[in-house]
């Protein structure tokens, strides 16, 4: 099944997104350093937990005598002494007081703080890579718009140079005309730079060399549009959606345990400990040492004082929490301020593109009246030259917008945590 993330990408009906967005979970490098994160850090854990268990080390050694020297040299006399030693020592901890335990359990809690910082690098390449693309499929559209600008300003040109053949124009008018194109032609360049850096922090975020992302996005040329209706659910409910509140809620989890873990300090550590030991040396034909041993027994470590170190870990632990809770405050109260923002950015983005394609095709209409008046002299060409560049402007404005509405929706799935939030009275839509 699909999860939350893959379903709100579905509903914008790009399959070239779709494409994006799978190949930046796959192959973005943050994403898969987040990812050895996680396995870092449960091996981390395993090590802190082995302590629950005995532990057992062996020791040994077999030596043989080569010779003597003193201040005459060296006497070579092999196999003069043999010495053999063998230790097998194991140990056990009683976690009596909780030491171990909480150490294992701000570990564990450390790994699920891994885990939703992977969730939370997921969220944020993802709406990364949605954001560019959006922003180049927009520069698509803006260039055309500045290419339709330029046709539309060399077919004024060419009727004034016609015109001024005949004796109707004015070399003003020629100027003035010419410097509207070249105004026009020299917006296509600035455009086109825009789109090939769009391009490249693409190609970064997906791991591919710049080359192949024009290959990769030709097939589509249309701004994804975002989804009609918006489940954005309750303001508990970004408790539990977002990585980085539930992160943050881990830390404090974690920083709590490390209280324990210097709390435990004030008492005995109890351990049991055994050992089997085996030691042999011959010199010559003596055997000057054997023993065979066995020993088990408790140990008792008890820090009984130490200037009151232990007491200030405590509270330097406790004070390390209170930041990890202001922490905690801060993510939630951010999150519910980027959830409103961006819920309040895409609804009046919709009402202004709206309204700004209804101005377009007004320009568009004025144009085509004025591009009549002007032939028939009811007009002068400076009212031609500003029709024509309040249409190209409108357009090119509607344009922007309707990427800028596209973006946010990409920036309330952001605040959302990557995806709708359930909720099951109401549904909350864009427009």
């Amino acid at each position: 099944s699909l999860t939350g993330s893959q379903r709100w990408w579905k509903k914008y009906n790009d399959p070239t997104l779709d494409k994006l967005i799978k190949r930046s979970r796959e192959a973005n490098p943050n994403i898969r350093i987040a990812r050895a994160r996680i396995s870092e850090s449960w091996y981390q854990r395993s090590v802190l937990a082995a302590a629950w268990y005995p532990h057992a080390e062996f020791n040994a050694r077999d030596e043989h005598g080569l010779g003597s020297f003193d201040s005459s040299g060296v006497k070579w006399d092999f196999d003069s002494s043999h010495g053999q030693q063998a230790n097998l020592d194991v140990g056990w901890e009683i976690d009596l007081f909780g030491r171990v335990e909480r150490q294992v359990e701000s570990a564990t809690a450390e790994y699920e703080a891994k885990i939703e910082g992977y969730r939370d690098a997921l969220v944020f390449i993802n709406s990364e890579v949605a954001l560019h693309y959006i922003a180049y499929r927009t520069l698509e559209k803006r260039i055309a718009v500045a290419e339709e600008a330029t046709d539309n300003f060399t077919k004024i040109k060419n009727m004034i140079d016609t015109r001024f053949a005949d004796g109707i124009a004015t070399k003003l008018e020629q100027h003035e005309s010419n410097a509207d194109l070249i105004t026009s032609e020299a917006e296509i360049p600035r455009l086109q730079q825009e789109k090939k850096v769009i391009s490249n922090r693409l190609a970064a975020l997906l791991a591919m060399r710049p080359a192949e992302v024009p290959q990769l996005l030709k097939s589509n040329s249309k701004i994804p549009s975002p989804p009609q209706l918006i489940n954005t659910g309750f303001p508990a409910e970004i408790l539990r959606s977002r990585p980085d509140i539930r992160r943050a809620e881990r830390k404090v989890a974690a920083q709590s345990a490390r209280i324990g873990v210097a709390t435990a300090n004030f008492y005995p550590q109890l351990s049991l400990s055994g050992a089997i030991s085996y030691e042999y040396f011959r010199q010559g034909v003596n055997i000057e040492t054997l023993t065979r041993t066995l020993g088990l027994g408790p140990s008792v470590k008890w820090r009984i004082f130490n200037a009151c170190a232990d007491r200030n870990r405590v509270r330097e632990q406790e004070s390390k929490l209170n930041q990890a809770i202001t922490l905690y405050e801060g993510t939630v109260i951010n999150a519910v301020t980027q959830v409103e923002n961006s819920m309040t950015r895409l609804h009046y983005s919709k009402k202004r593109h709206q309204l700004l394609d209804k101005a377009t095709d007004e320009y568009f209409e004025a144009v085509q009246l004025m591009d009549d008046a002007y032939q028939t002299g009811q007009v002068d060409l400076r009212r031609l030259l500003n029709a024509q560049q309040d249409y190209i402007r409108t357009k090119d404005e509607s344009i922007a917008t309707q990427g800028r509405h596209s973006a946010h929706s990409v920036r309330l799935f952001k605040a959302l945590g990557g995806g709708e939030l359930p909720q099951p009275t109401s549904t909350a839509a864009t427009n």
